[in-house]
């Protein structure tokens, strides 16, 4: 079974993200910002990553940029799933290393369709 890493300061947002993944048969692991990410990619093997942009301590883009320069983690995906829809924005995380890059709120069909894309 593959494994998503949901980082995101919001803990309705991580509950409605992992109902919706889980629902596909994914596992999910959670935490609540990028410090905690990283913390949580040194346990179970991870498949892809949904991380959400603004959040406290380390955000998505610092986030990114820590898992891009660790070189067991440089493969995982990693989605960027936040409400900041600018071209700048996107920029950004393209630079960072994000895989994708999606708008709150999200359809399921379309998370789950970039997810399985990016997986298999």
């Amino acid at each position: 079974m593959e494994q998503i890493l949901v980082v995101d300061d919001c803990s309705v947002t991580r509950k409605l993200l992992s109902f919706m993944i889980k629902h596909k048969g994914y596992s999910i692991l959670n935490a609540g910002n990028g410090v905690e990410g990283l913390e949580k990619l040194a346990g179970p093997d991870v498949d892809l990553i949904i991380t959400d942009l603004n959040m406290p301590l380390m955000d998505g883009l610092e986030f990114a940029k820590n898992v891009r320069e660790i070189e067991e983690y440089r493969h995982i995906p990693i989605i960027m799933l936040t409400t900041e829809a600018g071209e700048e924005d996107r920029r950004l995380g393209k630079e960072a290393g994000i895989s994708t890059y999606l708008v709150k709120p999200v359809q399921a069909e379309e998370l789950i369709g970039e997810i399985e894309k990016l997986i298999h």
